[in-house]
């Protein structure tokens, strides 16, 4: 089904790729969504697709099972992150993962998610070589 909605969910995932654009390709996203290996899971007003989470499965080194959500890009995201984090919530315990993590490009989306009970774990930071 991610081709029938693609049209829609490529400019959100492309405002992601704006902030982070050596992270993601809206390419390998789609190819990685239509083999299975991530999951999309789309917000919705009557046909319009208004925000989008893709949600992916990892083994941690010590066994451990834990949903990321490495990509959400969107509009009205206080109308609509309660539900969808029950729904990620329900998916991760459904395959046997104890938590959910995400990856923030920017510092605002603490704010946002403290009050869902998100706590800050890591900071990436990068220093550029150059080639």
């Amino acid at each position: 089904m991610v081709d029938l909605v693609w049209d829609q969910v490529d400019p959100l995932i492309r405002s992601v790729q704006a902030k982070a654009p050596d992270d993601i390709s809206p390419a390998v996203v789609k190819e990685e969504l239509v083999s299975g290996r991530k999951t999309l899971v789309v917000i919705n007003r009557k046909e319009r697709i208004i925000a989008v989470n893709v949600l992916d499965i990892k083994v941690l080194d010590s066994g451990v099972k834990v949903l990321y959500i490495p990509i959400t890009a969107g509009t009205e995201m206080k109308d609509w992150m309660e539900d969808f984090l029950n729904i990620a919530t329900a998916i991760a315990k459904d395959c046997g993962c104890i938590e959910l993590r995400g990856l923030a490009v920017r510092k605002g989306w603490m704010k946002k998610l403290e009050p869902y009970g998100w706590e800050e774990m890591f900071t990436t930071i990068r220093y550029r070589i150059g080639e």
